[in-house]
């Protein structure tokens, strides 16, 4: 029981880094474009995230299943000795990243902890490779490169509407009062419906940064809940195991939440300003490519990573503009943390479950 209790504590704790992590990954636009305020942004996020993570009670079974037994061997024993080695991997890596502002991918972080777990206790015979690589590592790496694109082609289509929309143009007014209202350097502003467009085109981006939240919050809670219900399983006697998979989606949505308010600061002032330059439009447009990728992986157990789909949307905006990096463009330090996090989190985790079978 003692031993149940701990490693429920270590997954909440990986939800709490989780959402101190994540939740700026669906508003950054929202703040890199001066729509709205860093703190409004990250409570926006947040609420957004913990309605899709709940939503995941209705639409987070396949998720679930994929990662409480789909990358096993037939035969695998799961005990609490792998699934606390797996958290506290998974946990580690993403709280030591989110100090330093390096956003990462749960996703990939479980996923390396699962690896480096199963290796030591059983080696590679304990993995169903196939599943690995066609069900996490394939839309791990497509996740950016679809978002990439469907962002660019979303931003060619609206290009025939910005052909309305005044340019900045140098002592019209500042820069970052165009970016909230391009309407300020029209030369005709009684022709220009300003306002009117102004006021339709943040609604929208609010609603796409609120259903780029929703659905990292459907995607990511399904894969932390489903180690506290394999915890549940292995330990009947906890009183509230009899209620089944909506108390563990509950408790890892509430708690992801209360880590996305704590600590969503440090990583949303890397997407936000460092990847690129953004305004309403392209902040629009990046939300939904997010959203639309990951709502539709999430239903057919894909464990696609928020975080490198919402940058992968973030570097389609670059791209079509043709932007140059910047000397303090964060591009390298999420790919480079895109290359680590796997051995990290496999290498953590691994070294925890050596712990956890040496205390018996």
């Amino acid at each position: 029981m003692t031993a149940a209790v701990v490693v429920i504590i270590i997954i909440l704790a990986l939800a709490w880094a989780n959402g101190a992590n994540d939740v700026a990954k669906g508003v950054a636009t929202l703040a890199g474009s001066g729509t709205s305020s860093a703190v409004r942004a990250i409570m926006w996020g947040t609420v957004c995230t913990l309605i899709g993570g709940l939503a995941a009670a209705v639409w987070g079974a396949a998720l679930i299943t994929t990662f409480s037994s789909g990358f096993l061997a037939a035969g695998f024993p799961v005990t609490l000795g792998f699934i606390g080695g797996v958290v506290v991997g998974a946990a580690a890596w993403i709280l030591l990243a989110t100090r330093f502002g390096l956003p990462v991918s749960t996703t990939h972080a479980l996923l390396g902890g699962i690896v480096g777990t199963v290796l030591l206790l059983a080696g590679p015979e304990g993995l169903r490779a196939t599943a690995v690589a066609n069900k996490a590592l394939l839309p791990l790496l497509l996740g950016p490169l679809l978002a990439i694109v469907l962002c660019w082609m979303l931003l060619l289509a609206a290009r025939f509407v910005e052909k309305k929309i005044p340019a900045w143009r140098p002592g019209c007014c500042e820069q970052k009062d165009w970016q909230r209202n391009p309407f300020v350097c029209a030369e005709d502003r009684q022709v220009m419906p300003a306002p009117i467009a102004q006021r339709v085109l943040t609604v929208l981006h609010w609603l796409s940064s609120g259903a780029a939240s929703f659905a990292r919050g459907l995607n990511d809670v399904p894969k932390i809940a489903a180690f506290l219900i394999l915890v549940l399983a292995l330990a009947p006697a906890l009183p509230l195991s009899a209620r089944g998979l909506l108390w563990p989606i509950v408790a890892v949505a509430l708690v992801m939440a209360l880590g996305g308010l704590w600590g969503g600061m440090r990583v949303l002032r890397v997407m936000a300003h460092r990847v690129s330059s953004l305004d309403s439009t392209r902040g629009l447009m990046a939300n939904v490519s997010t959203s639309l990728l990951v709502l539709a992986a999430t239903p057919l157990g894909l464990p696609v990573s928020t975080t490198h789909v919402s940058t992968g949307a973030l570097m389609g905006v670059r791209w079509s503009e043709r932007v140059k990096p910047q000397q303090n463009d964060a591009l390298r330090l999420i790919l480079f943390g895109w290359l680590i996090t796997l051995p990290v989190a496999g290498g953590f985790a691994a070294t925890s479950a050596w712990l956890f079978r040496t205390m018996g």
